[in-house]
């Protein structure tokens, strides 16, 4: 017994869980369930194997492919932006809900506000196919997570590390497939996108999320000093 946890979980991601938790289910939504973008995926992903990764069109089909979560969490009610005085400020706060409001001269305000009843309904979006979308790559990627197979020392959205290869069926270029990066030899991981690591062919690739260059900028010995309790590294970051 580790505690007790409450969350909104998928349906796919509950029966993926039974196997490790004891979940009570308190209230949920019931929405029709059916397989409708296999196609486009499919479309997509063979448009975009068509051109090398520095094409625009390779670029085009990808964003296309990854634009189905974030085109349907978009949140339907929209912000609305206004160069208005003090007067009509208090004016729209009595009809309006102020996100923001910033003061720009002696009698000139620069608002964001959202109507408070008004849902935008050209923002076609669905909460259901986006909860679905990143559930089930959640349960995909699971497998690889709690495989008993092989040891995990790092994972992301849609990468693992491991101490081992994986099955040759497992790997490739198909829809679904892992593709091999690289193998280290010498590697650290310090957190999410944070790590650093030199290649079997003596390749250093270090990753820091928002710091561009660190390959150049940080040495793996630098990286690995970061393991220690409390230690630090200063970086110069021009942006």
């Amino acid at each position: 017994m580790n505690g007790n946890f409450s969350m909104k979980i998928n349906s796919c991601e509950y029966y993926n869980a039974l196997k490790d938790y004891n979940i009570q289910v308190r209230s949920g939504f019931l929405f029709d369930s059916r397989n409708i973008f296999r196609d486009y995926i499919n479309d997509m992903y063979i448009l975009r194997s068509r051109y090398a990764k520095d094409h625009p069109m390779n670029m085009i089909a990808k964003l296309m492919q990854n634009s189905l979560y974030g085109r349907f969490a978009l949140n339907p009610i929209l912000e609305n932006h206004l160069f208005c005085s003090f007067e009509l400020l208090k004016e729209l706060s009595q009809t309006a809900n102020i996100v923001e409001e910033m003061t720009l001269g002696e009698d000139l305000m620069f608002v964001s506000y959202t109507s408070k009843d008004e849902i935008e309904s050209s923002v076609k979006t669905s909460i259901s196919i986006a909860s679905a979308v990143t559930a089930y790559a959640r349960v995909e990627m699971s497998k690889f997570k709690n495989n008993p197979d092989f040891e995990l020392y790092y994972t992301d959205t849609d990468s693992i590390f491991i101490d081992r290869p994986l099955p040759d069926h497992l790997v490739g270029k198909e829809l679904g497939q892992m593709k091999l990066e690289y193998v280290f030899t010498d590697c650290v991981f310090l957190g999410p996108k944070i790590y650093a690591g030199v290649t079997e062919d003596g390749k250093y690739i270090c990753k820091v999320k928002g710091f561009k260059g660190a390959s150049k900028s940080i040495s793996l010995e630098e990286m690995k000093s970061l393991l220690r309790k409390d230690a630090a590294l200063s970086l110069k970051h021009s942006k």
